[in-house]
């Protein structure tokens, strides 16, 4: 990733214009070390997080309609902005962000860790659920739909700008995590009845991917495998990634 461009002057012109419209590829994003954010809602918990905002931009339309009192603001044209939206629809407001350098996991605590999500919406439905349930912690194998794509971003509502999620190498971790003595708890088809379960230990709770679920050579590392039972006579054969980790979590802080 190259340095982010935080010493651009970013005043609206088609210069600027162009890098935000790129920034709506991975590529790019990952190049300029930057992501947009969009909507009124996702700008107000941006500009209330630690995340460095380099630029904010609105519509005349937008401002009639909602005050925005901060130094960087300048206005867009509608052109301008339908331009730089990444929406069907956009929202009139958008901001750009530098992209975080990871941190350090947490030692202590529950965690969670993620095996090939792909789907934007499961991803960001999972960050969103987790901080609900106080699970700051996640993380994901390197194969994870990008955090910083648009859709995984609108998908957690603004949980992304709380929360620490890091991509790792996920069978080392879970080896390391393994050897310090860590419980590591799998959904699996097969297992222990999560809602029999009475007691867990700090450690990390690994959900698989939607299509695959976790994968086999991640399965070594597990030492709790648990499973959510399904009802008698139900023939669905797995349920969604996020919905599995939502029951988790909410039974891990029952």
């Amino acid at each position: 990733m190259s340095k982010p461009k935080s010493n651009l002057k970013w005043s609206l012109n088609k210069s600027t214009v162009k890098l935000i419209q790129s920034l709506k590829q991975q590529k790019f994003r990952k190049e300029h070390g930057l992501f947009v954010v969009e909507g009124r809602k996702m700008v107000e918990e941006l500009l209330q997080s630690n995340m460095k905002t380099l630029c904010l931009y609105a519509t005349e339309r937008f401002l009639r309609d909602y005050e925005i009192k901060d130094d960087r603001l300048e206005i867009a044209t509608d052109i301008q902005m339908e331009q730089m939206s990444g929406q069907d629809t956009p929202p009139g407001v958008l901001a750009v962000v530098e992209i975080p350098e990871p941190r350090f996991c947490q030692e202590e605590g529950m965690i969670l860790a993620l095996d090939g999500i792909a789907n934007p919406g499961n991803m960001g439905t999972i960050i969103r659920t987790a901080e609900w349930f106080g699970i700051s912690q996640i993380v994901c194998s390197e194969d994870c739909v990008e955090l910083w794509n648009p859709k995984v971003i609108q998908a957690t509502m603004g949980s992304i700008f709380r929360m620490n999620v890091t991509s790792v190498n996920l069978a080392s971790y879970l080896d390391e995590a393994k050897k310090s003595g860590k419980a590591i708890y799998g959904a699996l088809l097969e297992g222990e009845n999560l809602f029999k379960k009475d007691r867990w230990d700090d450690g990390v709770i690994v959900i698989g991917s939607e299509s695959h679920g976790i994968r086999s050579e991640i399965l070594p590392y597990i030492t709790h495998p648990i499973t959510i039972p399904r009802a008698e006579g139900s023939v669905t054969e797995s349920l969604n990634a996020s919905m599995a980790a939502g029951i988790i979590m909410a039974e891990v802080r029952r």
